[in-house]
């Protein structure tokens, strides 16, 4: 069968790969991981396939169709979809359906929580929806299963909607193939705060923690940790630096590297690449619970450039509210043990957990500037559909949008989606932008930015981001502020 894997586009710059789906302010532009496994799994399984990220291209859907699709002419496509994206990646799997005819799919969290509502709002433009984890669903349309004996599907029947039994999870996750990275042009992707070029690579899938606002293990991967052997993540980093021209960097995209049940596996992760000599930077999700200097020095050794670290909020209450599992003592051991280790520090913080207020907020932004850390992105809570923190400000009255597109402004940035009684959706927009000012605008953040620019390729990435961070507040009428980039 000849497959087309699309991940359309929606709006300039927007991101539909990241785990926020909006235009980034440091205008970041992230890999489609999961998609891209998804189609080597087609590929390998035979298939012929058109694999195109066409929002990192940022392609409209009728150039895709005209310049591609009818010359390839697919018998099946699949759609990559978020929440604020889902009425425009309707559409355009609308529009290719009327161009090309053949069956067409539907992945990725958003419809994964909501695949009825997604089918009927569809009307007729989708033929089914691939629920969770989707790789070895569409491999199984593509070659021929009935879609009523498809495990993990939905579909409508009529007006009937149809959802067939879960897909079990891939427990042995060494028998899937390297994403199909070959298919894509590795220039279309930025990101501030990583070496240039770079790619993302998924170690395992699952995780143990409950953090309530986080999509993926609620709704795409599940909480059983299945992760690759060593020896198959090491493989897989060696045949990224064959076939992507010039790689610098991998980031480690799995939910949690060094989750704590995983410590062991990460430690023989840095033996194995010490051992085979892989000379690659990496980079990688991490929590503050990772505390043990030695291990930081030994994946500091194992090349280890920077670590990107959920520090969320800098009020413990606030912390236990979104059951994050890590205190607040835990942020500053671990980021001052991270600095003696050389690890540079990506710190992630949120604002608008429940009962945030104001003061609390201020004590984040306050803790975002005594971290010893190298970069930082501030951010809302976004309430996705699948997560307790959706059902959480649904059910309490908190929750703004009304309607799916308005998880993202009109200019595609990230808006406000709860409203709490003790902070209102400006507050939280006000202390986002805040937070971000008064991290970098700092001259020693500015000098510590500035000697860590270390090649050509260093200074293209920030410059990208400094402009791009530059224009997300000189186009934003309460947002007149220019400065430096950070990576939200």
């Amino acid at each position: 069968m000849r497959v087309a894997v699309l991940n359309p586009m929606f709006g300039k710059d927007f991101t539909k790969s990241a785990r926020w789906f909006a235009r980034s302010r440091g205008r970041v532009q992230r890999h489609p991981d999961y998609l891209a496994t998804g189609a080597a799994v087609l590929e390998a399984a035979g298939h012929e396939i058109l694999f195109m990220d066409t929002q990192a291209m940022n392609m409209p859907t009728d150039v895709l169709i005209e310049q591609h699709l009818k010359a390839f002419k697919p018998d099946m496509c699949v759609y990559q979809a978020t929440t604020p994206s889902i009425y425009s990646d309707i559409e355009a799997a609308r529009a290719c359906k009327e161009a090309v005819g053949g069956l067409h799919v539907m992945v990725g969290p958003h419809v994964s929580a909501e695949p009825e509502s997604t089918l009927r709002a569809a009307n007729g433009a989708l033929d089914a929806v691939a629920r969770h984890e989707f790789d070895y669903t569409i491999r199984d349309i593509a070659d021929g299963v009935s879609m009523k004996d498809c495990l993990g599907l939905s579909y409508l029947d009529g007006e009937t909607y149809i959802e067939n039994e879960n897909r079990p999870y891939i427990e042995n996750l060494d028998e899937l193939p390297f994403p199909a990275w070959h298919h894509l042009d590795m220039n279309n992707y930025w990101d501030g705060a990583k070496l240039f070029p770079f790619v993302t690579q998924i170690t395992a899938r699952g995780c143990r923690y409950r953090c309530s606002y986080c999509q993926i293990p609620q709704v795409m991967n599940g909480h059983s940790y299945r992760p690759h052997s060593v020896e198959r993540v090491v493989d897989e980093m060696i045949h990224n630096q064959k076939v992507i021209p010039g790689l610098r960097e991998i980031m480690f995209e799995d939910d949690t590297l060094t989750m704590r049940i995983a410590r062991d596996r990460l430690i023989a992760l840095c033996e194995e690449i010490i051992r085979r000599d892989v000379k690659l930077s990496w980079s990688a999700n991490a929590r503050v619970d990772l505390n043990d200097l030695e291990t930081l020095r030994l994946m500091k050794r194992s090349g280890c450039r920077m670590l990107c670290v959920g520090f969320e909020f800098g009020d413990q209450k606030i912390l236990n509210n979104v059951k994050k599992g890590t205190t607040v003592d835990q942020m500053y051991t671990f980021a001052e043990n991270a600095s003696k280790a050389k690890i540079r520090i990506h710190g992630c913080f949120m604002i608008g957990g429940p009962d945030e207020t104001r003061e609390t907020a201020e004590k984040t932004i306050k803790m975002s500037k005594e971290l010893k850390i190298d970069t930082a992105q501030f951010t809302g809570v976004v309430a996705y559909p699948g997560t307790s923190y959706y059902d959480w400000a649904k059910n309490s009255g908190a929750l703004i949008p009304k309607d799916w597109r308005d998880w993202v402004t009109d200019d595609y940035e990230q808006a406000a989606t709860v409203d709490l009684p003790t902070l209102s959706r400006e507050e939280i927009d006000e202390l986002v932008d805040k937070g971000l000012k008064e991290f970098y605008l700092r001259p020693e953040q500015m000098m510590r930015m500035a000697k860590n620019i270390s090649s050509w390729s260093d200074i293209k990435a920030k410059f990208h981001g400094l402009m791009s961070f530059a224009g997300y507040f000189a186009g934003n009428g309460r947002r007149n502020f220019v400065g430096f980039t950070g990576n939200n």
